[in-house]
């Protein structure tokens, strides 16, 4: 007996089956398959953000197409904390699928009554008939599934992992983790639940390889609170504090140290208000309510006694900070004197755009600090040796390095082989590849539609690869329009027009005398046409202008941007 899966591929009945649908090749855009008899169950459902190399493009999601094939199999959606990367594309499922059920931890369930409420529309999500809130250390059974969350360190409030019985063995998936021994929130990762999992038998463990290369462990979020306190404590202007906005823990660290530096603290971003309001009802942000400011009361503030803190609707820090620098926050604006502390992660290819961040906002008289080694700033992922830890405690019969880059995914196999495991019994799969475990055997069986979802926010809708490559072309080629108006005689009315936007050549004294030989072609191609009087259609002269305007433009700039003609005939008579 077998379950129709994607086409001719099929997932036998009997057996375990496990596919990830993103997250195995990039941070973010979480969302696992669990198969088993017929019934289907769903383990995050993350969002990921684009490079700069997909203009027009907000999120990433995952594929859905197999799921939509096959769900009326569907039973529940787990969730296991409430960073984006795990939970930022619920809104997107609920829109195509239906998904009876969702369980989650108690402050990941409150984020999402109050982040669930449309991706691009104003239409909200009903989640009161789906949504239940898990207990930790009480076993949940979903069909032929046994669950139970496992507690673990992170920094957001009440992360957990997963233990999930089957019939064909036992599942234990870390997500995002690390073994924080002082945590700000003291919740421990339950070392000894994952420990007795191992002594009944783990099957496949899935594990976070986010932060496989590090060496060490990595170092507790309480650890960063004499640094970020040194340089708000000393400013004698406004601070202004941008960090990644679903973190709970530094967020209660930021109002610890606000409240013994005597500065009432303002919070802005959707994202951040969203974090914050659902860490208050669930207990996890305590503070002193006196503290608490507004931006319409920053001016009964003196300077000194201000505290800022920002994130985006897109909880991506370095843009937050990219767009207070160059002044596109609508709400604030800094100025001399302000002191700005970024606590959040600095990616390898992304070094570059930091660097004009820094150099803009020293131009302005503001002071900055930021990065690791000031101690502003730790992951949230497992180093080596925790992750070496999690393979000895729940000692798995086979392994998935996940949740990572494709570099990640097999660094962290090749340190699974250097702690032990036979090579055979690794998996770094890729999205969409079907891992199937059926009495005691894992294989790799084949694979499902995986392609990540392009989606525009504002627009609400998915964004084609066709348009990506059209705005990619006009972002680095530009676009040049020429306009011009032809009297009742064809001769031209006054001069033709010629414009250029999103182009790197625009400031270039070569595109000054390219505009003007593309002015005088224009003129020259009409005056041809009516001195020889040769009829044509104005779209047959657009396009001569056109294609004259293509050579000039490829001759004098080695540039091929898009060319939109504009042509009018106007009539001079009156009547």
């Amino acid at each position: 007996m077998s379950s129709i899966v994607n086409g001719s591929q099929t997932i036998q009945h009997d057996s375990l089956a496990i596919i990830p649908l993103g997250g195995q090749g990039e941070l973010g855009q979480l969302l696992w398959v669990l198969s088993h008899s017929g019934v289907i169950l769903l383990v995050d459902a993350g969002a990921a953000y684009p490079s700069r190399y997909l203009p027009g493009v907000d999120l990433l999601l995952p594929n859905t197409n197999f799921l939509e094939a096959n769900q009326e199999k569907i039973a529940a959606l787990l969730l296991t904390n409430g960073h984006e990367e795990h939970s930022g594309a619920v809104p997107y499922l609920l829109r195509h699928l239906n998904i009876p059920r969702i369980l989650a931890p108690r402050f990941v369930s409150q984020l999402l009554t109050q982040s669930v409420v449309g991706t691009g529309d104003s239409e909200a999500v009903d989640l009161t008939a789906c949504l239940d809130t898990i207990e930790f250390g009480k076993d949940y059974e979903i069909g032929p599934f046994n669950v139970e969350w496992l507690p673990v360190n992170n920094a957001i409030a009440d992360a957990s992992g997963l233990k999930v019985e089957s019939p064909n063995g036992t599942i234990v998936y870390t997500s995002s983790f690390k073994l924080d021994q002082t945590p700000v929130d003291g919740h421990q990762l339950d070392i000894h639940r994952f420990a007795r999992a191992g002594e009944k038998g783990v099957t496949l463990l899935i594990s976070d390889s986010a932060g496989v290369e590090y060496e060490g462990y990595t170092a507790s979020e309480s650890s960063l609170e004499r640094n970020l306190e040194n340089p708000i404590a000393n400013a004698s202007g406004r601070v202004f504090v941008v960090f990644p906005g679903t973190n709970t823990h530094r967020l209660q660290l930021f109002f610890d140290i606000a409240s013994r530096t005597g500065r009432k603290v303002v919070l802005i971003g959707d994202s951040l208000l969203k974090t914050a309001l659902s860490a208050v009802v669930t207990g996890n942000l305590k503070y002193d309510r006196e503290i608490e400011s507004s931006l319409e009361n920053l001016d009964k503030l003196k300077d000194e006694e201000v505290m800022i803190i920002l994130s985006g609707i897109e909880d991506d820090p370095l843009n937050v900070l990219n767009d207070l620098a160059f002044s596109k926050r609508e709400e604030v604006e800094l100025k001399v004197g302000d002191s700005v502390v970024y606590s959040g992660p600095i990616m390898p290819g992304k070094l570059r755009f930091m660097a004009g961040i820094l150099d803009q906002l020293l131009s302005k008289g503001v002071a900055i600090f930021h990065g690791y080694k000031r101690g502003l700033h730790v992951s949230k992922h497992a180093s080596r040796e925790e992750l070496k830890l999690m393979l000895s405690l729940t000692r798995p019969r086979y392994f998935l390095p996940a949740m990572g880059e494709g570099r990640h995914i097999m660094h962290h196999a090749a340190l699974a082989i250097e702690w032990g495991m036979q090579s055979d019994s690794v998996f770094p799969i890729n999205n969409g590849d079907i891992l199937e475990i059926n009495h005691g055997i894992a294989r790799v069986t084949g694979s499902v539609e995986a392609s990540a979802v392009l989606f525009n926010r504002l627009q609400g809708e998915k964004v084609t690869t066709f348009s990506v490559k059209e705005r990619k072309s006009l972002s680095h080629e530009g676009v040049v329009t020429v306009s011009f108006l032809l009297g009742e005689d064809r001769a031209m009315v006054g001069e033709p027009g010629i414009t250029c936007g999103a182009s790197g050549f625009l400031l270039s004294q070569e595109w000054a005398d390219c505009k003007k030989e593309m002015e005088e072609a224009t003129r020259a191609l009409v005056e041809h046409y009516r001195i020889e009087k040769i009829e044509a259609s104005l779209g047959e002269i657009k396009n001569a202008v056109r294609e004259a305007t293509v050579r000039i433009i490829r001759h004098n700039l080695q540039s091929k941007p898009t060319i939109h003609v504009v042509a009018y005939e106007v009539s001079t008579s009156r009547r």
